[in-house]
């Protein structure tokens, strides 16, 4: 058994959700978890210093913690390891391409600059791996997983990953592409109906061929496909009502821009309502 799954672990009630969707994925995956508690340096209160003596109370915690968890789950295996530093740094370190980290979010009730910074979007765009968000337990009678598609080689392999989830929960895989007007098209001169209509028939040629892709791939899966006129942040956000996971792909860039989602999967974490993975162009599936 490896430690495939990465828990950013704290304490609170958003990352105890975490861990316990963690653990049932893990315990499907036959994986294992490594716990990580951090005592986070770059956003303590002017002049708190942090202390051994912290970071051995977190460490007397999250040993606990692993121990409960092992002792209902018998068979999984969790090790814990804590440190102080940057949180987001910190976890970056443990990323692997063949390990998918999870974090909790509280539900967002406040504007979206709040959350801009949060620590999923933060290391989503930095992972070596994959990253699941996880805002609560969705309910026990949502079974779909929703992945969004847009040609591109990422977002095949978020597709391919998805399938993977949804074949271990088994539930339907829900393909969505979403499409819209060029910017030339949405000039006053008028939009030349046949040019909307060659538009719209590329994107769907697109959508089939993905979802051929991944049918060929999972034949015991049902796989839908759906091509959505609109933005793609609303055409995800539509297609979740009985979704228990969303999936989305993220190129990673160089420099400071690689520090920002790509801009669809950072306005569905800002939104999150439903566990959501972020692939990573380096995220083996």
């Amino acid at each position: 058994m490896s430690d495939n799954t990465v828990v950013g672990w704290d304490g609170s009630p958003e990352a105890d959700l975490a861990l316990t969707w963690a653990v049932a994925r893990a315990e499907a995956e036959q994986d294992g978890i490594l716990l990580i508690d951090i005592e986070d340096t770059e956003t303590a209160a002017p002049g708190r210093v942090v202390t051994p003596q912290m970071v051995g109370e977190r460490h007397v915690a999250a040993d606990a913690e692993a121990k409960r968890v092992m002792a209902e789950h018998r068979g999984l295996r969790i090790s814990t390891h804590v440190l102080a530093g940057d949180r987001v740094a910190e976890l970056r370190r443990f990323t692997r391409p063949d390990t998918l980290t999870v974090v909790g979010t509280g539900r967002r009730t406040r504007p979206h600059s709040r959350y801009r910074w949060s620590i999923g979007a933060r290391l989503a765009a930095v992972a070596d791996g994959a990253v699941a968000v996880v805002p609560g337990l969705p309910a026990e009678d949502r079974s779909a997983v929703v992945v969004g598609v847009d040609g591109s080689d990422v977002s095949m392999k978020a597709a391919r990953f998805a399938a993977r989830e949804a074949r271990r929960l088994r539930g339907e895989l829900r393909l969505v592409h979403a499409w819209a007007e060029p910017v030339v098209a949405s000039r006053p001169l008028g939009i030349d109906p046949q040019f909307l209509d060659d538009v719209r028939e590329e994107n769907r040629r697109l959508l089939e061929s993905a979802a051929r892709t991944i049918r060929g791939a999972n034949p015991d899966l049902v796989v839908s496909a759906s091509l959505v006129h609109g933005a793609p942040h609303d055409a995800l956000a539509e297609s979740l009502d009985d979704a228990c996971l969303l999936v989305v792909g993220t190129e990673q860039t160089h420099g400071i821009e690689r520090l920002l989602l790509g801009s669809v999967s950072h306005a569905m974490i800002l939104d999150i309502t439903v566990p959501t993975i972020v692939v990573s162009p380096g995220a083996l599936v």
